[in-house]
């Protein structure tokens, strides 16, 4: 039932040109909540606004039957919220259509033909752990749409899915998740409101092919958006020093050769034992971390920065690991015990001396008893 469509907006009745008398029908027209829809309009979404925790609204064709959220033909996509319809039409039927129910009196009816989605493409090579910041517009031609307005409560979603090679499975691989698109200034978006969504997205997955979606989370707005991409195994790899005696320990990075080593830049949190929590930031491939001054389980999360060779800059999470440092060995607990005087030794050297001619002695007897059993077996007899 989901179908895709490429581009947003456009208020139906903009799409004809009317005559005085035929714009005061037409608003009359909007006031009893019934709208025309043209014989060239192929696909149209209606964006009906009702009042808050009304039930959605019930569809009335020219003909005069009827279609409700639950009970639609395939060429209808409904999406409803408790205060709002996002209804998409398919080749509809021309005339006039009306809608009933509690619709908001201020907003009411809005129609609008398709839409694209317009966000850049993704990098070519990615990484695991590598965190992107994926920018898309809605538009319909050159105007930009506010998208808190026709998204609300739907969310567009950036996500991965695998391909699936093996046609005699019954089971699609589900898609990861990675990100949700938000135009309200918080994180990476710039400027709420300004109809420019912004997406974090981490790429915590295996090295492989996938192909990558922006999907609106419902079944009227269908993905838009889709590429393959190939993401390639974490360019970096980190090593935590043993702390000396002082406690004086580093973290240590070894750039694959993907990225500038020299342009490394690190930051993060150290949290202790004691659940002291520690910023840490630093430049090279050797990190100076707080001393360790008490032992126990540290716990380490952070984002680096690099370059790579091909000039593109990259940030990668660096996920949460857990160091054990160990308490120092104490010498006195793996001390021999010295002699303490001359005569206790006399006595250990004469004692082993003794076991040792007892134990010859015992050996020698031994043999000899043997040789005299096998030079006279009639003994035994």
């Amino acid at each position: 039932m989901a179908r895709r469509i490429g581009a947003f907006l456009l208020a139906l009745p903009f799409l004809f040109a009317m005559t005085t008398s035929q714009a005061s029908e037409q608003s009359a027209r909007w006031l009893s909540n019934t709208f025309r829809i043209d014989p060239s309009i192929s696909t149209v979404t209606l964006v009906i606004e009702r009042e808050a925790a009304s039930t959605p609204v019930v569809l009335i064709r020219p003909d005069g039957s009827k279609y409700y959220y639950q009970q639609h033909p395939d060429e209808i996509s409904w999406a409803s919220t408790d205060s709002r319809d996002v209804i998409t039409l398919w080749q509809p039927e021309p005339g006039p259509w009306q809608a009933t129910g509690k619709i908001n009196q201020h907003r009411g009816i809005s129609l609008i033909s398709v839409f694209d989605l317009h966000m850049a493409p993704l990098p070519e090579r990615i990484f695991q752990q590598e965190v992107l910041k994926l920018d898309a517009e809605l538009r319909h031609k050159a105007t930009r749409l506010d998208a808190n307005y026709y998204l609300k409560g739907l969310s567009l979603r950036a996500q991965l899915v695998e391909p699936d090679g093996d046609d005699t499975s019954f089971f699609a691989p589900a898609p990861l998740i990675i990100g949700d698109f938000a135009d309200d200034g918080i994180g990476l978006d710039a400027y709420p409101a300004d109809g420019s969504m912004t997406a974090e997205v981490i790429i915590d997955t295996l090295p492989g092919e996938y192909l990558f979606q922006a999907q609106v989370s419902n079944r009227v707005l269908a993905r838009t958006h889709e590429q393959k991409v190939l993401v390639y195994p974490m360019p970096l790899k980190l090593l935590f020093s043993t702390p000396d005696a002082d406690g004086k320990w580093q973290l240590e990075l070894t750039a694959e050769g993907d990225l500038v080593p020299d342009s490394l830049v690190v930051t993060g949190e150290l949290t202790t034992p004691a659940q002291q929590t520690i910023a840490v930031s630093g430049t090279g491939k050797h990190i100076r971390l707080p001393d360790a001054t008490a032992p126990g389980n540290y716990y380490w999360q952070g984002r680096a920065f690099a370059t790579t060779r091909e000039g593109r800059e990259v940030q990668l999470n660096l996920m949460e690991q857990v160091v054990r440092v160990s308490p120092p060995i104490s010498v006195s607990a793996v001390e021999i015990p010295t002699v303490k005087s001359g005569v206790s030794m006399i006595y250990l050297l004469a004692g082993m001396t003794l076991l040792t001619v007892l134990l010859a002695a015992g050996w020698f007897l031994r043999k000899k008893i043997i040789g005299r059993r096998n030079s006279d077996p009639e003994q035994e007899s």
